[in-house]
């Protein structure tokens, strides 16, 4: 119940983030091609950042327990995203507008690196941002590949290049190298990269409010794919990611954090994703939209059941 009550509170805060988002895009103070140039800047630069910084953090803790719940979050995300990845195969099936494509990715893709992130940071700590970044990491480099194919469907874009050369994989090598080796950066790098981390939670937000201003409920309520992508992607996946953690015998903190990481609404990537590969990035923007609104509502009931499994 402590830990529910701890995301309760920080969702609503990241809400009033969204507001100011919101309010600053009705204002006209935030274009369209500014909220493109700033999702292109979060995932290419900032997201990166809070990976690097997560890892710098505990190179001197460094240990059997520490690496042994890095590894079992990072066993975690692989498990529970494969399984997620084949129910939404099945479960959403080819139409001619490709809107199928973008319901396989909005429900299985959370918002764990740009929501998560503040959400750990005030429920769990630093051990919390930690475990959390094994789930932001592998998710990383899953939605630069799996996720790219979603989207075009071309085995071109798995290549072997496509693969490595992105913004994602690349500071997620970085900062595994890093850790590994315990290597800690010189104040004069380490000090930038925490600048660049700490602008993720607002700058996020902001991003997610100007979404919302083009929010039609009347729109939205037509779109069955909608429902069924906030079904799946709040309630069914959490849940099912719930019973892998109970499976690989997670704990503590550890469990908590992928389970945070887990139950937060659909990636704005997607809407990214769906204007650079040219399909309807309104129709994803929806499903973006509606599921952070309702996540006010199902991270702190799934946050609850946890309590009530564990």
């Amino acid at each position: 119940m402590e830990i529910a009550l701890k995301v309760l509170n920080q969702v609503i805060v990241v809400f009033l983030l969204i507001g100011v988002g919101f309010t600053c895009t009705k204002l006209k103070m935030i274009t369209q091609t500014g909220v493109k140039q700033m999702t292109g800047i979060l995932l290419s630069v900032v997201t990166p950042c809070v990976l690097i910084r997560s890892y710098q953090d505990k190179i001197s803790e460094i240990g059997l327990g520490l690496v042994g719940g890095l590894l079992k979050a990072a066993l975690f995300t692989l498990l529970s995203m494969a399984l997620t990845m084949l129910l939404a195969r099945l479960t959403f099936r080819k139409e001619e507008t490709n809107r199928y494509r973008i319901d396989k990715f909005a429900s299985v893709y959370s918002n764990c690196g740009f929501m998560a992130i503040p959400l750990l940071n005030a429920a769990l700590g630093p051990d919390g941002v930690f475990y959390g970044s094994a789930y932001l990491a592998v998710f990383t480099v899953l939605y630069w590949t799996v996720g790219v194919f979603t989207f075009t469907e071309d085995v071109k874009s798995l290549s072997f290049k496509n693969i490595l050369v992105n913004p994602g994989v690349i500071g997620t090598i970085i900062s595994i190298l890093l850790f590994s080796f315990r290597i800690q950066l010189p104040d004069i790098i380490e000090t930038p990269i925490e600048y660049l981390a700490d602008i993720n939670t607002p700058l996020a937000m902001i991003i997610l409010g100007a979404y919302l201003v083009d929010f039609d409920i009347k729109t939205v309520l037509k779109e069955k794919g909608v429902y069924l992508v906030s079904l799946m992607r709040l309630l069914i996946f959490p849940l099912l990611s719930l019973a892998v953690a109970k499976l690989l015998q997670l704990d503590g903190v550890v469990a908590q954090a992928v389970m945070i990481s887990a139950a937060c609404p659909t990636a704005t990537v997607t809407t990214l994703f769906a204007t650079r590969f040219n399909l309807d990035a309104a129709y994803s923007a929806q499903e973006v939209s509606v599921t952070t609104l309702l996540s006010v509502i199902t991270i702190p009931l799934v946050m609850l059941v946890m309590g009530l499994v564990y």
